[in-house]
């Protein structure tokens, strides 16, 4: 069986992901070594996450998840490319109608 495993940094912050080799009982048996082998819960809850020895736990500071947030809002604020293009064809459509009446 293969999962996704996680090496982390001292600070309990995922520095690599490897595809880990399990036995038949569950254990680790490629690679060898200190690795996080729970699983990150789905869908991911932390903007951050952080293994703090027993659990993962959201590890961004306050900031940083409200940071985040604005971001993630002014992403979904702008427009798609597919309401971009509609809208530009309403122009067309509008600029037409109006020179036909003129």
């Amino acid at each position: 069986m293969h999962k996704q495993i996680y090496k982390v940094n001292n600070g309990g912050f995922i520095e690599e992901v490897f595809l880990g080799e399990f036995d038949g009982k569950g254990h680790l048996i490629d690679p060898i070594g200190e690795y996080v082998t729970t699983d990150l819960p789905q869908p991911l809850p932390f903007y951050r996450s952080k293994w703090d020895g027993t659990q993962w736990v959201e590890g961004g500071t306050e900031e940083e998840i409200a940071k985040h947030k604005e971001q993630q809002l002014l992403e979904n604020l702008k427009p798609s490319v597919e309401e971009i293009m509609d809208a530009d064809l309403e122009v067309k459509i509008l600029t037409m109608l109006i020179e036909m009446e003129g």
